[in-house]
């Protein structure tokens, strides 16, 4: 592939013609009448996507209706982008821009106003994000190898044709009822002018400055939040290591609520920064006046039950040296893959009812109410040996631990210096009487107490008492925000048992 940048980079014509599709990949532009409208599939700032079916031939196809936010400034950049880029890849892994559609006004309207335009591709089944969101479905192991070795493929493809996604997530991932996963969401996406991955080679140094808004929050990296300019496509794999780890525990890994907990929350899981660990970090324009304190990584704890080689996966996905982060040309060739159990077959997948962003509530409404602690003991909140150790609790904080219609992982929904005080919040009451969701009480210092609330507090930070039961509050899952751990009965360390019985 000829270069004219010297930096290794393709011009935008060798790409061009590198990249092209089939002349008859990309039929061109239809009338919205040529399709019947089934409904919606998702919302957000770029507009809806509607299921819809062909009047020609009856295919299932999926319409994302590209909203024009300020009509004067014209088609929107990132849908240009989007476009331009998708009429060029050609990947089973990346999902096919099949034509666009144009929806008129009708004469009774302004006719000064645009058309709208629609891009049309094929019906996909669900989004990952919509499948981790259904009770009825449950991945294994073989299932989760197959989805992200896909997942790898089409990232490798990308990557070879210098093409950053910038928006790696769950909801951009759709599935299919014949097992294939494609990369969807091209937005963000952009022509990357540095090296190409090589085998053995990590992430590399960027050679160029792009903007560090890029990657929806939970899935963003470090060096993204410490606003590095020159990333790389390392900054795609550190999406997949949260995806990875979204598939292994059904649910987002790392639900920051601000950019400053997102680093912290980072840090609790692979460990703080140093030196060694992320070389210039402290260089970075966001991490000026940063003093992380120093913690060990939670990561092998956390994915215990999952085995040696996949925590030794996604550590190479999640680590904190972008340079050295593992790419895509070496992690399909990592172990975890080829030991027992091996990775599905796609089209020994089952299938599964449609999973998509707005089947979300018609899920939680389908799950059942929060299970009572096990049999032979209590499950309750046990001495605190968190980092603030040294903290004397004054307040009672709740936090979701699950996405729900009432909150997001991390959010704090309420406070108080009793439990009981939290008796009557709106959404606590919307929780116990149908809602889903697990809730943790967190202890942190607060205004100075009573010595009755003291008392109060000290005995449910302290003692084994089954929340659960007598308060109708779940707790689970501490380790995700540092919390105590679990005990059961006797006071003995028992989180396997403890979360078993609540998830």
């Amino acid at each position: 592939m000829t270069s004219d940048s010297g930096n290794g980079a393709p011009s935008p014509r060798s790409f061009a013609i590198q990249h092209q599709r089939p002349r008859d990949s990309f039929i061109g532009c239809s009338r919205i009448t040529d399709y019947e409208l089934l409904g919606k599939l998702g919302e957000g700032t770029f507009g809806e996507v509607h299921k819809a079916k062909s009047r020609r031939n009856g295919t299932l196809v999926a319409l994302k209706k590209i909203i024009m936010h300020n009509e004067k400034d014209g088609f929107p950049i990132t849908a240009l982008r989007e476009i331009k880029l998708l009429k060029l890849l050609s990947h089973k892994n990346v999902l096919r821009l099949e034509e666009m559609a144009v929806e008129h006004h009708s004469k009774m309207t302004d006719k000064r106003k645009r058309p709208i335009m629609y891009m049309v591709f094929p019906y996909m089944d669900h989004d990952l994000s919509g499948l981790l969101d259904n009770p009825s479905v449950h991945f294994t192991v073989p299932q989760i190898k197959c989805y992200l070795m896909q997942l790898l493929e089409g990232l490798r493809y990308l990557h070879d044709s210098h093409i950053l996604h910038r928006d790696m997530k769950a909801a951009n991932l759709l599935i299919n009822n014949r097992g294939i996963l494609q990369i969807a969401d091209f937005g963000l996406a952009r022509h990357y002018d540095g090296p190409i991955p090589k085998a053995g080679g990590g992430g590399g140094e960027g050679k160029r400055e792009y903007t560090s808004l890029v990657v929806t929050r939970w899935y963003r990296p470090p060096e993204l939040l410490l606003n590095l300019k020159k990333y790389t496509t390392a900054i795609d794999m550190w999406g997949v290591g949260c995806v990875f780890g979204e598939m292994l525990l059904g649910k987002p890994i790392l639900a920051g609520e601000s950019d400053k907990h997102q680093l912290e929350i980072i840090f609790d899981l692979v460990g703080s920064p140093t030196e060694q660990n992320m070389p210039g970090w402290k260089q970075l324009p966001g991490a000026e006046g940063l003093t992380p304190r120093p913690r060990p990584a939670s990561l092998s704890q956390r994915f215990r039950e999952h085995g040696q080689l996949a925590i030794n996966l996604l550590k190479e996905l999640l680590t904190l040296d972008w340079r050295k982060r593992i790419n895509a040309i070496d992690a399909l060739e990592h172990p975890y893959f080829k030991e027992q159990p091996y990775p599905a077959k796609p089209e020994n997948i089952p299938h599964f009812e449609d999973s998509h962003e707005l089947d979300r509530r018609k899920f939680h409404d389908r799950k059942a109410a929060l299970p009572p602690a096990p049999k032979g003991g209590t499950v309750g909140v046990g001495a605190f040996e968190g980092p603030n150790a040294d903290i004397h609790p004054t307040m009672v904080v709740l936090v979701m631990a699950e996405r729900t219609d009432v909150g997001l992982p991390g959010q704090e929904i309420g406070r108080a210096t009793s439990i009981h005080s939290l008796r009557g919040h709106r959404r606590l009451s919307i929780l116990e009487t149908g809602g889903t969701g697990i809730w943790i009480i967190e202890t942190e210092t607060g205004r100075p107490g009573t010595v009755e609330e003291e008392a109060e507090l000290t005995a449910l930070t302290s003692t084994p008492t089954s929340l659960a039961t007598e308060e109708g509050v779940m707790t689970a899952l501490p380790a995700m925000i540092g919390l105590p751990e679990m005990i059961v009965d006797d006071g003995r360390s028992e989180t396997t048992e403890a979360e078993a019985a609540l998830l």
